[in-house]
């Protein structure tokens, strides 16, 4: 038997587990000749039988728990990546993956791992042969059988995983890309892409949590953001500049380490973001400024864990009071929602949202280094920042001066800083309404093992038209994207405050939740994505500026989910975004069912009248004939508007 190291060597296989993510803890060999007649591991575990490709090896794996080997471990054991080169080629290997936590819905849905091969087939694929799985006599351990050929390359290394991968390092190297990306773009317009990466704070293992600014350069200030106490530790990296008049947007991804899902989402979402032609995504940076963390969870990223961080805190619990030093990552994220609701500078007069991306005015922009804007010339403003102290590199005593001017604002509730945290409640002034707050909208992305489909979690309200106002922007998802699920959707109160079986903790710390309680701002959503599939294809209406008159052939069968599709559903949040306020320059709507965001508005308030005894918050939502009729009937009214 073979344990734990950075390669693992059995029967003249190597296993590798030496890279991000990696988290193969043992193997043992199986001998075949022993499968057909008894159980085949010292655990208990029945071995599978393979009818077709009978296997020529056969191996046990067992995966890490998260934060193995450490006096934090616990019972999270779903997720498994590792590699493996053969000695011999063209041959059929059975793994046995022996000690998972019970996944036995989701893998009977038609779930299966994923593998490619370094060199040869670099791309990540599901497995090709139907896995099957056991449970062990005590009911307690789940086993996942699958068989793969191994590579005609006897140098090549076929890696396995639990779902699509994306790592630590995929994550840097990708946003390396976009800072080349972003760095050679023109910036001849006010529609220029406005990018900025930093870092955040370090995580407790010494990783970046990146935070991405993006807009136009539309209302650009030459003011740069405060660097908030005990946050961003990389001296050279300059804040991002203000923007007057802008609302801001507040994305965000894998708090849960095993939930990758999530990232692919946000890559769809990111790539959209930074789109120099779509008129959409113009628009989207007209209007709003986008906060993105890609990784809130990098240390259990790198570590391969599925579920917690190195000190088995599940850190989508922890968001009512994050810890500094114990969560520094939700320390961070939290202070930065807080900033941003709290500091927000509200224009009298904006530039009319209903003008094409090509109407704008030239800007003329002069940089004496990247990253700090000079002098800028508008056709009817001019602005001039000549080494702006705040908006070029700021020392210590201007930080200092800086943080002196902002606690001289501090409203009530004073800022509370000791050896172990450091928080900063109220800075600025009294915690602002929903619709007065800088905050238009907060998204934290998950992936989900169980409910199928892709869907929302919003919060609960007595209001009804603060719930309209929360179902709004999961309604649109639905109209955008083919495999968003709104049947789906919990809007629920226990869904706020349910206990998590196997911590302990309640969803009131996560996310969502917790951002609600901080700011009262209605939008704010935990996206989930199941890694497997989903129960239903929506039929996607044309959008009002594309050529094609005959509408694309609907797909009935739910398809396989894979990294292309979850960018999709990321790459429509933008048009959904954007049709919350009618803002959408090539929008669906006016050919949908309902016509007009109006319409949409219409449909979910008559569905909420007639859940009113309670069932708008069960997963599916049903209307019944005579609440369809009113429906056609508000839905045709709105269309003679």
């Amino acid at each position: 038997m073979a344990t734990m190291a950075q390669t693992i060597t059995c029967d003249n296989f190597v296993f590798y587990n030496n890279f991000d993510s990696a988290n193969l803890a043992k193997v043992e060999p199986i001998k075949i000749t022993d499968t057909d007649d008894h159980d085949t591991c010292e655990t208990g575990v029945k071995s599978c039988k393979i009818t077709e490709n009978s296997p020529d090896y056969e191996f046990n794996v067992w995966t890490k728990h998260d934060c193995h080997g450490t006096e934090f471990q616990n019972n999270n054991r779903t997720w498994f990546y590792f590699g493996i080169k053969s000695p011999v080629q063209g041959v059929v290997v059975k793994l046995n993956v022996v000690n998972l936590n019970r996944q036995s819905k989701m893998f009977s849905q038609g779930m299966c791992p994923v593998f490619k091969v370094i060199p040869g087939h670099p791309h990540w694929e599901r497995i090709r042969d139907k896995p099957t799985y056991t449970m062990d006599q005590k009911g307690s351990e789940f086993t996942l059988s699958f068989t793969f050929h191994t590579p005609e390359n006897p140098k090549a290394v076929i890696y396995v995983a639990f779902t699509y991968p994306f790592t630590y390092s995929d994550l840097q190297h990708y946003l390396n890309k976009i800072d080349i990306r972003m760095s050679k773009q023109n910036l001849s317009c006010t529609d220029a892409i406005y990018y900025h990466r930093e870092c955040a704070i370090k995580s407790l293992e010494g990783r970046r949590l990146d935070v991405l600014t993006i807009s136009s350069h539309h209302n650009i200030s030459t003011d740069r953001e405060a660097r908030l106490m005990g946050m961003f530790p990389e001296t050279d990296e300059e804040r991002p500049f203000k923007f007057r008049g802008k609302r801001v947007i507040f994305v965000s991804a894998r708090v849960h380490p095993g939930e990758t899902p999530s990232s692919f989402v946000f890559n769809g979402f990111l790539n959209f973001l930074i789109n120099r032609e779509d008129p959409t995504a113009i628009m989207l940076r007209r209007i709003y400024v986008f906060k993105l963390i890609p990784m809130l969870n990098p240390d259990g990223v790198a570590r391969g864990h599925y579920r917690m961080d190195t000190r088995g805190i599940n850190l989508n619990r922890v968001y009512l009071n994050p810890s500094i030093k114990d969560h520094p990552t939700i320390f961070a994220a939290r202070n930065l929602i807080r900033y941003y609701h709290n500091f927000y500078e509200h224009l009298d007069e904006i530039q009319p949202q209903n003008q094409t991306p090509n109407d704008s005015m030239t800007l003329k922009l002069k940089r004496q280094e990247m990253g700090t804007v000079t002098e800028m010339t508008l056709d009817k403003e001019k602005y001039v920042d000549v080494s702006d102290p705040v908006g070029g590199s700021s020392s210590n005593e201007e930080i200092q001066s800086e943080n002196e001017r902002l606690s001289a604002n501090q409203s009530k509730t004073e800022l509370e800083c000791d050896n172990d945290t450091c928080t900063a409640i109220g800075i600025g002034q009294m915690p602002r309404k929903s619709e007065d707050s800088g905050l238009f909208l907060y998204v934290d992305l998950h992936g989900h093992a169980s409910k199928k489909g892709v869907f929302m979690y919003g919060n609960y309200f007595d209001d009804p038209e603060d719930t309209i106002m929360c179902m709004l922007l999961p309604k649109l998802m639905s109209i955008n994207n083919s495999n968003f699920h709104f049947t789906s959707c919990n809007f629920a109160e226990r869904n706020m405050y349910l206990i998590d079986k196997r911590d302990g903790m309640s969803r009131e710390g996560s996310g969502r939740v917790a951002v609600y309680k901080l700011t009262g701002l209605v939008r704010s959503y935990t996206l989930e994505c199941n890694y497997n599939s989903g129960r239903l294809v929506n039929s996607i209406p044309t959008r009002v500026r594309d050529s094609v008159i005959k509408p694309p052939s609907h797909m009935f069968v739910p398809p396989k989910y894979t990294p292309t599709l979850f960018e999709e559903v990321g790459a429509a949040l933008g048009p959904s975004i954007l049709d919350l306020t009618n803002s959408n320059p090539n929008s669906r709507l006016p050919n949908s069912q309902y016509r007009s965001l109006r319409g949409v508005k219409s449909y979910l308030k008559l569905t909420y009248v007639n859940n009113l005894a309670g069932n708008i918050n069960r997963p599916r939502l049903k209307v019944n004939e005579s609440t369809e009729n009113l429906i056609n009937i508000e839905i045709k009214q709105c269309s003679l508007c």
